[in-house]
């Protein structure tokens, strides 16, 4: 997916946000605002908005002094999320077909991002979608797609954001269960509240799965940028889960060429992200206004 001119308007908007989260310093402020300006006219508007983000975050993080604002906002993620996940695995290991309850909460969980969402209330997303329609739903072929797999097959499990992952756990435990073996991927260096290492193990992920880093402070998976034995792991999986926008946004055309199953898990929490869905799946773009679409879309399955 490329960047498209309102994602410039974003950078400015996230930047700003994340200039005053940083730092109480109004003049920090003003020159982060003046820097990431001067960022826009240079960026590759061909390459994907989340490639494009690193420069932003560097940028603000050479000013405050900050590397990492979003780090007490991550831990209390976690915290909040590991409070209510004994509940949602009983529901989960209670239903009918424990994978696919699973997998409605997991993207239900993706609203937990503060690169595009500025409120965000999980409690009422995970609620909501328990009966909310799936704009595009490929969960009976991916559920055909592992049920197919022999024991041990290699599944790579893309995490996105902090809080998000110990929802995503819940798919990770029922892979695990099915006797797959599970590699989840964080990323190696602090960008707004995506997982790192730490995260995955403090929420225990490591119970159930083999945890790697991408090798990149990018919140999405921009391969030509990624670590030799992530792109090891990727290219010989059996199958990927690529949670998040992030991950769609850096992989949904380097796909088309794969022979892999890859599958998007997400909500869409962006029009400009939503447009590009209902480009590649056919649908109408009033179907992805960007508002918490719930979306399990995997190409050759639309």
């Amino acid at each position: 997916m490329k960047t498209a001119v309102d994602c410039l308007a974003c950078f400015m908007d996230q930047a700003l946000r994340v200039a005053r989260i940083s730092s109480g310093n109004e003049e920090a402020h003003l020159a982060v605002a003046r820097a990431v300006a001067a960022l826009l006219p240079q960026m590759d508007m061909d390459l994907p908005p989340p490639e494009n983000s690193v420069s932003v975050y560097a940028t603000i993080a050479k000013i405050t002094g900050c590397r990492d604002p979003y780090l007490a906002l991550k831990h209390l993620s976690n915290e909040q999320a590991l409070a209510v996940l004994p509940e949602l695995a009983r529901e989960v290991e209670q239903s009918e077909v424990p994978l696919r309850a699973a997998l409605r909460l997991a993207i239900a969980g993706n609203i937990i991002d503060y690169g595009a969402m500025r409120r965000l209330n999980v409690e009422a997303a995970l609620a909501q979608a328990r009966t909310l329609p799936f704009v595009l739903d490929a969960r009976g072929q991916l559920l055909e797609v592992l049920t197919n797999l022999p024991e041990k097959s290699k599944i790579v499990y893309l995490l996105d954001n902090c809080g998000e992952i110990v929802y995503d756990s819940l798919v990770i435990r029922c892979l695990a269960d099915m006797g797959l073996s599970v590699i989840a991927v964080v990323k190696a260096g602090p960008i707004i509240n995506d997982a790192l290492l730490a995260d995955a193990l403090a929420c225990g992920l490591d119970r159930y799965a083999t945890i790697i880093s991408n090798g990149t402070s990018c919140p999405g998976t921009p391969l030509r940028s990624c670590a030799e034995p992530f792109l090891r792991a990727f290219h010989e999986a059996d199958c990927v889960l690529a949670k998040g926008q992030g991950n769609f946004e850096t992989l949904s055309e380097e796909v088309a060429v794969m022979t892999t199953p890859v599958f998007f898990l997400l909500t869409v929490k962006c029009p400009v992200v939503g447009a590009h869905l209902a480009q590649l799946s056919g649908k109408g773009v009033d179907e992805f206004p960007g508002r918490g679409e719930m979306v399990l879309y995997c190409p050759g399955y639309e």
